[in-house]
């Protein structure tokens, strides 16, 4: 009996540090989500089940808070999070205010216009700027030379959120 009882008190600490291992390894990606009200609100909520499961080759994460706008893929994390407010490169009262695009680029694909910024640590921001909902994805400098991940979300984006026909924002 007493040796059944040592290798009993000897697994669960062995699978408890294994539990701990995994959940270290996987576990939920912080992202602070933005505050969305209204038609931004709904447009985010409709985003989450639209979104790739794997973004430039790497799968999807959980995000904590747990939140219908945010979303994570791969370690290093790339973040996506729905309802940001405007880019400070479109808004003339922001300090980063940028209307010739010197530090930032407008590209359009799919259908969706970005705004792509280089915010300083060697990864990329890429921003929408004609839809009601600003989406904002974050890719660090471990991705660089990877590919876009726009591609991959312009559906999702498209489909919760139709470009603005009176955004003012101009796409080249």
């Amino acid at each position: 009996m007493r040796i059944f009882s040592r290798r009993f008190a000897v697994l669960p600490a062995t699978a408890v540090t294994g539990l701990i291992m995994l959940t270290g390894c996987s576990g939920a990606v912080r992202v602070a989500a933005p505050t969305t009200t209204g038609a931004v609100a709904a447009q985010c909520r409709a985003s989450p089940a639209r979104l790739p499961q794997t973004l430039l080759g790497e799968k999807r994460r959980s995000t904590s808070p747990a939140s219908a706008d945010t979303a994570a893929w791969g370690d290093p994390a790339i973040t996506l999070r729905c309802g940001v407010s405007e880019p400070g490169a479109m808004n003339p009262g922001s300090p980063q205010y940028d209307p010739k695009q010197t530090s930032s680029v407008a590209v359009e694909s799919g259908g969706v216009c970005w705004l792509t910024q280089t915010p300083g640590d060697g990864g990329f921001r890429f921003t929408t700027v004609k839809q009601q909902a600003f989406v904002e994805v974050d890719v660090p400098s471990a991705y660089s030379g990877q590919g876009w991940p726009m591609p991959a979300l312009n559906g999702a984006v498209l489909k919760a959120d139709p470009a603005s026909p009176d955004s003012v924002f101009d796409c080249r």
